[in-house]
């Protein structure tokens, strides 16, 4: 995997996805009781646990609810997932 972006506490990395992708418009990400990250335009996706996979065919954005500045995805494949951090009392999910 590539790191390709980070937006707030989600990592977004190139990778080969596999499986089956269900075709997603305005795909929530994460946050969906709070800030949410939402993908603005259409993807293909699965969700496993925490993780999404996305096959993104045109360049879309993900939005942050006016937290962070929106980023680009260019057409490829993703794994999304939080960021972790490790520290003295081992690894937690970041939260933005």
């Amino acid at each position: 995997m590539q790191l390709y972006a980070r937006q707030g506490d989600l990592v977004f990395e190139r990778a080969a996805v596999n499986g089956e992708l269900v075709k997603r418009r305005g795909l929530v990400l994460a946050g969906a009781t709070s800030a949410a990250h939402t993908v603005d335009g259409e993807v293909l996706a699965r969700q496993d646990g925490q993780r999404t996979f996305l096959r993104v065919p045109e360049a879309v954005s993900v939005v942050h609810a006016g937290r962070h500045l929106p980023i680009t995805l260019q057409p490829g494949d993703y794994e999304v997932r939080p960021l972790r951090e490790r520290g003295d009392r081992g690894d937690r999910a970041v939260e933005d």
